[in-house]
């Protein structure tokens, strides 16, 4: 670990600098949360949230979501419910969420460590241990989190893409890459990366069938 503040709090500094403008102007501390953090995790993102309240980041594909709900953008605690999205994953009812990719790969405080998370598969993938180094990790890979697609999305349909909006891919497997995406809203990628889930699991018990996708496309 570097000895100065400056060079401890490098990540941070310059995935804010990416940012856009905040969308909270109010600030405030994170009471509802229904998961044990360690208490380093949890001083760090109140500290993040303060200095800035939700923002995006890499060209629009990353958003840090803000301490309460701001219209159509989910403060933390209201992201955070257990009967919002993430019910039927296993590990995922441990994990403070905090952050997305455009695509819906999930950032998350998992006691002392901060965890990404796919919701195709459910799986949790420890990535670092203070949210300095999780904002480094952001930054080196920014492709992989979708800044390249977002901007040629925005660019292609002259548009841009609102906090809360999301891209989802034609075919039913988290990716970046390619062309055929749609829009759709934050809360409704992830349900239907839950009903992918949840109907997969079901397909490898022994009684099951094949996994139907047909309805992957609906409205």
């Amino acid at each position: 670990m570097a000895a100065s503040t400056g060079a401890i709090n490098r990540g941070l500094v310059g995935l804010i600098k990416s940012a856009g403008v905040p969308v909270s102007r109010t600030p405030r501390r994170l009471r509802e949360v229904p998961v044990v953090l360690a208490k380093e995790r949890r001083i760090e993102l109140e500290a993040l949230l303060h200095l800035r309240d939700g923002f995006r980041a890499l060209s629009g594909a990353l958003l840090i979501r803000p301490s309460t709900s701001v219209a159509a953008v989910r403060g933390i605690e209201d992201w955070n419910q257990l009967t919002l999205w993430r019910g039927p994953y296993k590990h995922a009812t441990e994990i403070l969420f905090f952050a997305e990719d455009v695509t819906g790969r999930q950032f998350g405080l998992y006691k002392d460590s901060v965890v990404s998370f796919d919701p195709q598969d459910g799986a949790v993938e420890r990535l670092c241990f203070s949210l300095d180094a999780w904002a480094s990790w952001a930054l080196e890979h920014s492709e992989a989190l979708g800044a390249s697609l977002v901007r040629n999305y925005n660019a292609e349909h002259e548009t841009s893409l609102a906090a809360h909006e999301r891209l989802q891919p034609r075919t039913p497997v988290r990716s970046v890459d390619g062309g055929d995406f749609r829009v759709c809203s934050d809360l409704g990628l992830m349900l239907r990366w839950q009903r992918l889930y949840t109907e997969r699991a079901k397909a490898d018990e022994p009684e099951a069938e094949g996994v139907p996708d047909w309805w992957w496309e609906e409205a």
